[in-house]
């Protein structure tokens, strides 16, 4: 079955880096897929704070990545959702109609190319919105659970945890059956509460580093200092870095070169996680969002010709769950 495709697309674009306000929208020739891609008619986006600050070139050292002296992909945008509408001469595993989920570049667009290599099947339990919200921040929360030693964890403090990757991060601890706290601000007490959290400390009101006796603890956020911040895990436990680098720095990395440097010196195990897209691990989260064990926390799903002010919103850190793009 084929389907007439336009000869032209919408897609969200920058040409230089800047704020998000900065971003416009435009028209962009159709995507033909490559012997191994599919194109894909995108259903829903995902927005992680690396957009907002791939947009805006951040940290510096990152530019050697995202292009000199301007970007190289001038359309942002990676976790997706859709519909195959195309596929390469070399697609095997994918044809037209079928629902995917994963990873592709240039993913806030009407329409995107992506290597077959980096897409699912989306359940049919889980909405293309739901499924958009998951790749990056649903494996980066297993990726740091692991890196911890969840499958040997009893406590597991999650700072951060109304967050996109908090939010999985908190729902994925409470699926290997650990005992959770969560640390968030007072506004979002009940939505952490909800996740499943058995305990919820709000930093505003109550000393964090009272909270002591954790196997794992995974940071997503860098307030304290790690010197102090370790002793919030048990010794010989676990302090996952996840987050927390100041982003208008040079590399970005202080906090995580910390945690390399410290640890070798104390009794806690200090963990830097550099989370990468791997489809098994998507896989499995997939799998637990299709059982019901875990849930996209979907703040706000935005139009495509307001990409701005969401990826400004994401940016700012203040998003509780994910946000989406929906085209």
């Amino acid at each position: 079955m084929t389907t007439q495709l336009p000869d032209t697309v919408h897609v969200v674009s920058h040409t230089r880096y800047g704020p998000p306000a900065d971003l416009g929208q435009r028209m962009a020739t159709m995507p033909a897929p490559a012997d191994d891609q599919v194109v894909l008619r995108v259903r829903a986006a995902g927005i992680n704070r690396g957009d907002a600050l791939a947009v805006e070139g951040l940290p510096y050292a990152a530019r050697l990545s995202y292009g000199l002296p301007r970007p190289k992909r001038p359309v942002p945008g990676t976790d997706v959702a859709g519909t195959v509408v195309a596929v390469g001469p070399g697609v095997t595993g994918w044809r037209h109609g079928d629902a995917v989920v994963g990873w592709a570049d240039g993913a806030f667009a009407s329409y995107a190319a992506a290597s077959q290599a980096s897409l699912l099947a989306k359940p049919d339990a889980v909405s293309f919105e739901e499924a958009a919200a998951t790749p990056s921040a649903g494996v980066t929360a297993l990726q740091a659970l692991r890196a911890g030693g969840i499958d040997t964890a009893r406590r597991v403090l999650v700072i951060g945890a109304s967050g996109g990757v908090g939010s999985f991060a908190v729902q994925l601890a409470k699926a290997y059956r650990t005992e959770v706290t969560a640390v968030c601000s007072t506004r979002n007490v009940e939505l952490v509460r909800s996740f499943g959290a058995d305990h919820v400390v709000d930093y505003l009101t109550q000393d964090l580093t009272t909270c002591t006796g954790h196997d794992l603890v995974v940071d997503l956020v860098g307030h304290l200092p790690l010197l102090h911040a370790r002793r919030l895990a048990t010794p010989g436990g676990r302090y996952v870095v996840v987050g927390g680098g100041t982003a208008r720095s040079v590399t970005g990395m202080r906090r995580f070169a910390a945690a390399t440097l410290l640890s070798p010196f104390v009794s806690q195990r200090l963990r830097p996680l550099f989370a990468t897209p791997k489809r098994t691990d998507l896989a499995t989260v997939l799998s637990l969002l299709a059982s019901g064990q875990v849930h996209s926390a979907i703040e706000a799903a935005y139009a495509l010709r307001d990409a701005a002010d969401a990826i400004e919103f994401v940016g700012l850190g203040k998003a509780r769950g994910r946000v989406v793009l929906v085209p």
